[in-house]
């Protein structure tokens, strides 16, 4: 299972991280997610759920505590998440040409036949994670990160990839700010 994963997804480094500079973030301790839902009509909650449950297993290894949401109160932090995702094209084929060719005393002829053939037929599907947190109704960090995968990947390869992604996004947080 393990090498259909790693042969399943690729990454390029496309972590990319923006905070305020002037928060002092090691005064936080809580974080809450917020309830406003994306209204996006081809949102997945599952998605979200998984991101959501990634992001609080990060967060706890740092030692911060999740809350409720109550209101935008209930916590220090609110954190926001998002993700999208979009078909990649599959390009791979295999050509296969035939041909022939008559030489004549002064003429030339050729026929060919060419036909290309798919090599895979998985579609590659770009994944990208986007964690906003704010303190009361003020942003102060941002990041995302992005992922390619097969799209037929198991519940199981699904979990581990979002959670290394997340992982990624989070490795800084909280930033140290001198």
């Amino acid at each position: 299972m393990l090498t259909h994963l790693l042969s399943a997804c690729s990454h390029k480094s496309t972590t990319q991280v923006d905070f305020n500079q002037d928060i002092n973030f090691a005064l936080f301790s809580t974080y809450q997610f917020s309830t406003h839902p994306n209204n996006s009509i081809d949102i997945n909650p599952i998605m979200i759920s998984r991101i959501q449950s990634a992001v609080e297993n990060t967060l706890a290894k740092k030692g911060l505590r999740k809350h409720n949401y109550v209101s935008r109160s209930s916590a220090e932090l609110t954190i926001f998440v998002t993700f999208s995702q979009e078909q990649l094209e599959n390009n791979s084929s295999f050509t296969i040409g035939l041909g022939t060719s008559r030489v004549g005393s002064n003429s030339m002829g050729s026929i060919g036949i060419s036909t290309s053939i798919p090599m895979n037929s998985e579609s590659e599907v770009l994944t990208k994670i986007v964690i906003d947190i704010n303190n009361e109704e003020h942003a102060i960090w941002h990041g995302s990160d992005s992922y390619e995968a097969s799209s037929n990947l198991t519940i199981e390869e699904t979990d581990k990839v979002v959670a290394d992604t997340v992982d990624r996004i989070l490795k800084d947080f909280p930033p140290q700010v001198l």
